[in-house]
């Protein structure tokens, strides 16, 4: 792992590979970049492969003040620019999803996103599905070591730094960046407990640069779950259609 120095500590990220559009990886809320090594696993050894730790994440620095969603969306800003990536993809499981669009919003470098369950809002997607199905098939042993990675993370913020943090999660709102993305955009989630009403409290809204892709038999944790799937869907959201 490689850091880059910013405002508040330390931000550690991988990259690896030197050819073709580079892809840039956002885990979810309590994950870190090791968690894409599965998936990178499954894409062309060539192929440009970027994943970062959040703040407080992995290998990066915990912070000591209060920071935002939109925070961690300047901090990924910040490695495009300091990498001078262009013309590169995103993709981001669930906060990291969440982030990648907000990163969309602002620059005009990103071409693509693989959205895995990355919420349009969180106001509704608590119940988009049927209970259960959250961490799909996996074994007790992996569902395990989620649960106490998560739990350790959040153990190293203070507590009111991340009850605001997590305040900004809640009020976030894509709908409208959804609506008008000019970029092709790929909606991933898993098929397990989807029932009548899933697609439409999911808030996804007609775009025909937006495309779903259900996989069966799986939860949210779709980079533990499918690794392979996931691959095979970033290095699709590389070439144009």
């Amino acid at each position: 792992m490689t850091t880059m120095p910013m405002c508040w500590g330390e931000m550690a990220y991988f990259d690896s590979g030197n050819s073709g559009q580079p892809l840039l990886f956002l885990h979810g809320t309590g994950c870190d970049a090791l968690d894409w090594r599965a998936v990178v696993e499954g894409i062309p050894d060539e192929q440009r492969c970027i994943a970062l730790d959040f703040r407080g994440h992995g290998q990066s620095t915990v912070p000591t003040q209060a920071f935002s969603l939109s925070d961690l969306a300047d901090d990924v800003l910040s490695l495009i620019d300091g990498l001078r990536l262009q013309e590169l993809v995103i993709t981001g499981h669930s906060l990291g999803g969440m982030v990648a669009m907000e990163v969309a919003r602002r620059s005009s470098s990103v071409v693509g996103l693989v959205l895995l369950e990355g919420w349009t809002s969180l106001s509704s997607a608590g119940s988009a599905f049927d209970p259960g199905r959250f961490y799909g098939s996996l074994s007790k042993t992996a569902i395990a070591q989620i649960q106490q990675k998560a739990k350790k993370t959040r153990s190293r913020f203070r507590p009111e730094v991340w009850h605001d943090f997590w305040g900004s999660v809640k009020n976030f709102d894509a709908y409208a960046y959804l609506e008008h993305a000019r970029i092709r955009i790929y909606e991933v989630f898993g098929g397990m407990g989807r029932n009548d009403l899933t697609q439409e409290k999911l808030r996804i809204p007609p775009n025909p640069n937006i495309r779903w892709i259900w996989v069966p038999n799986a939860g949210h944790y779709l980079p533990h779950e499918c690794p392979v799937k996931v691959a095979e869907v970033c290095v699709r959201c590389l070439v144009p259609n």
